[in-house]
């Protein structure tokens, strides 16, 4: 269907240009056209590649979260039936995949803390922070450290 959301985002984006440029007299103003149009392009660039990216990343997901099931079942078994269920279905999402992959660093940056994390649960480990970098180096992620950390304080919580 015409016009696409990116075609609909540029339009809006060029609108918005046209009518702030006559009015955008004083310093302030030229900045924040500026800004406004750097977050629009930002928004854009996101919708083009946000179909390629989640097909990334769920492919990257499931090639960490597969050995990661039997790896965890010692730690947390419901964790590990959750994380078999989810790869059996062949169209999980990658937001529910993504949420399994934070309960299962949860579970990893315990164990390591406790002594009985084994060699496959750190190799996991490393593997699942190498693909939360990648994804933060594409740009916007909600994966920023600050809401991480809230996250796995949280679940630690439910689990006490």
């Amino acid at each position: 269907m015409r016009p696409n959301t990116i075609e609909a985002l540029r339009g809006i984006q060029q609108g918005l240009a046209a009518a702030l440029a006559l009015e955008a007299g004083p310093a302030f103003a030229q900045d924040a056209v500026r800004t406004s149009q750097m977050l629009l392009e930002s928004v854009i660039g996101e919708l083009a590649m946000g179909d390629a990216n989640a097909a990334a990343d769920g492919a990257a997901l499931r090639e960490i979260l597969a050995p990661a099931a039997e790896a965890v079942r010692g730690l947390d078994g419901a964790l590990a039936d959750d994380m078999t269920a989810a790869l059996a279905e062949p169209s999980a999402a990658v937001e529910g995949l993504s949420c399994l992959l934070e309960r299962l660093l949860v579970v990893c940056e315990d164990a390591v803390g406790s002594g009985t994390a084994e060699e496959r649960l750190l190799a996991v480990r490393s593997d699942a922070y190498r693909h939360l970098r990648g994804v933060a180096a594409r740009g916007w992620s909600f994966w920023d450290m600050a809401s991480f950390r809230e996250r796995m304080a949280r679940l630690r919580a439910e689990r006490s």
